[in-house]
C-alpha cells in the first residue's frame, strides 16, 4: 500500500467533522518515485545504498510510530492504534496502565493515537517515560509514568493542549526542559493555525518536565507572559532532535517542500506563507516570494522541492555508528518513497541509504552502534509492521 503519510488534515480544537469531505483530494505519494519508475533523481540527490544486514527484532505491528531505546536489546515501541509495546531479549510484553487514545481516520490514513515515546534523561535514576498521543477528547497531550519496575505506575498527564496533531515528537533540552511538536497542514489548502497563537497546532512546545511553563520561553506579540510556545509556522514536524546544544526538526510539506530545519527561539517558520513545495491540487503555497520569506521568517536548514517528494520520519544524527563513514549525517525514513535518506549539513548533499525499505516510520541508534528503524505494515491486514535492526555486512 503506497500512500504518504500526510494528508494534509486539519482537525482544530474539539470539533471532529462526523463524515468525510465529498472531493478528498488524490493521496500524495501514490505516484512515480523519483530516481525510479523512469522519473530522474535530482542532480543533488545520491544513491549510496548502505551494505546492511537485516534483522527483524519483533513484528505484527500496524503503523508502529516511535522506538526508544533503553538498552542493547531492550525498547519501548509506541503504536499508533493505542499501545505501547516492550521489547526485551526477543520478548513482547503490551503495556497496560496507558490512557485511551483516539484515531482520526482517513482510509488509507489514520490520525492520532499514539506518537512519541521518551525516556527522561535521568531515566536510570528517576525511571520516566514520557508519551505524546491524541486523548479521548482529540486533543494532544503529553504523559508520563515511572517504569523503574518495567510496569507502567503512576501515569499523569503534564500537558494537555487545545487542538489536536498530526503527529508529535519529544527531545529534552536538559533533564529540566523538553520540547514536543504539534503538527497542522490543510487540505486541500492550507489551515492557518500555524500562524496563530491562539491554535497550538503548527507549533514546537517547550516545558518543564513536570510541563509547566519556564520564564524564558518567548513572548510573542500580543501576549503578556511566556506560553508553552517556543516556535510557530510549522507544518508537520515527525522528527525532532536535540544535539549538541542545536533543536533541529524535520517537516512535511504538502507536495514537496519537506525541510530540514534549525531551531531558534521565537522564530516564525513560515507556514503557509511559503513552502518549496504546491498544495495538493498543484496550486502555489502562500503569497511570499523566497525573497520576502527570508526577510520575515526563519528559512530551512535545506529544503526539497517538488521533485523530491519525501515524507520524512524520525530524525537521528548518526555518531559512533557501525556505518562510520556516514557519523555526522541527519538520518530520516522517506514515507512516500520507501526509503532511507541522509543528509549532510556541510557538504549539502542527500543520500538514498536504502532503497524498497518499506514506510520507515523512525529511527534509532543501538549504544552498539546499529540502527533501529521501525516499518509500517503493508496493509493493515497484513499486520505486518515491525522492527528492524540494521547491521553492516561483515
Amino acid at each position: 500500500m503506497r500512500f504518504s503519510f500526510l494528508l494534509g488534515l486539519v482537525v482544530a480544537g474539539l470539533a471532529i467533522p462526523s463524515c468525510r469531505p465529498p472531493a478528498w483530494p488524490v493521496v500524495p505519494g501514490t505516484g512515480d518515485v523519483p530516481g525510479r519508475d523512469g522519473v530522474p533523481l535530482p542532480d543533488d540527490v545520491e544513491i549510496s545504498l548502505l551494505a546492511v544486514e537485516e534483522t527483524v527484532v519483533d513484528s505484527g505491528f500496524a503503523i508502529p510510530w516511535s522506538v526508544e531505546v533503553i538498552r542493547e536489546d531492550e525498547y519501548l515501541v509506541s503504536e499508533r492504534f493505542g499501545s505501547l509495546v516492550y521489547l526485551r531479549g526477543g520478548e513482547r510484553t503490551v503495556l497496560d496502565g496507558l490512557p485511551a487514545s483516539r484515531i482520526y481516520d482517513y482510509p488509507p490514513l489514520w490520525l492520532g493515537g499514539y506518537n512519541d515515546v521518551s525516556l527522561h534523561p535521568g531515566f536510570d535514576e528517576n525511571g520516566l517515560v514520557y508519551l505524546a498521543y491524541v486523548d479521548d477528547e482529540y486533543r494532544m497531550a503529553v504523559g508520563r509514568f515511572d517504569f523503574s519496575d518495567r510496569t507502567v505506575r503512576d501515569f499523569e498527564v503534564v500537558f494537555e493542549s487545545r487542538n489536536f496533531t498530526l503527529g508529535s515528537r519529544i527531545a529534552w533540552q536538559d533533564e529540566n526542559h523538553f520540547f514536543v511538536t504539534q503538527g497542522i497542514a490543510g487540505a486541500p489548502r492550507p489551515e492557518p493555525g500555524a500562524q496563530d497563537f491562539n491554535n497550538d497546532g503548527g507549533k514546537i512546545h517547550r516545558l518543564r518536565a513536570d510541563g509547566s511553563i519556564p520564564e524564558d520561553n518567548p513572548v510573542f506579540e500580543g501576549m503578556t507572559g511566556p506560553t508553552s510556545i517556543w516556535t510557530y509556522g510549522h507544518r508537520d514536524q515527525h522528527g525532532l532532535l536535540f544535539d549538541d546544544g542545536a533543536l533541529y526538526s524535520n517537516e512535511f510539506g504538502p507536495l514537496g517542500g519537506d525541510e530540514l530545519n534549525l531551531i531558534e527561539k521565537g522564530g516564525n517558520y513560515g507556514w503557509p506563507l511559503f513552502s518549496y513545495g504546491v498544495n495538493y491540487d498543484w496550486s502555489p503555497v502562500g503569497s511570499l516570494s523566497e525573497e520576502e520569506a527570508r526577510a520575515s521568517t526563519v528559512m530551512p536548514l535545506r529544503g526539497w522541492g517538488t521533485e523530491f517528494n519525501m515524507g520524512p520520519s524520525g530524525l537521528l544524527r548518526l555518531s559512533g555508528s557501525t556505518f562510520p563513514e556516514w557519523d555526522g549525517w541527519f538520518v530520516w525514513g522517506a514515507l512516500a518513497q520507501h526509503r532511507l535518506i541522509a543528509y549532510d549539513p556541510v557538504s549539502d548533499r542527500t543520500a538514498i541509504l536504502m532503497e524498497h525499505a518499506g514506510r520507515i516510520r523512525d529511527v534509532a541508534q543501538l549504544p552498539g552502534g546499529d540502527l533501529l528503524i521501525l516499518r509500517d505494515a503493508t496493509s493493515l491486514e497484513a499486520n505486518d509492521g515491525a522492527v528492524v535492526r540494521l547491521g553492516r555486512v561483515r
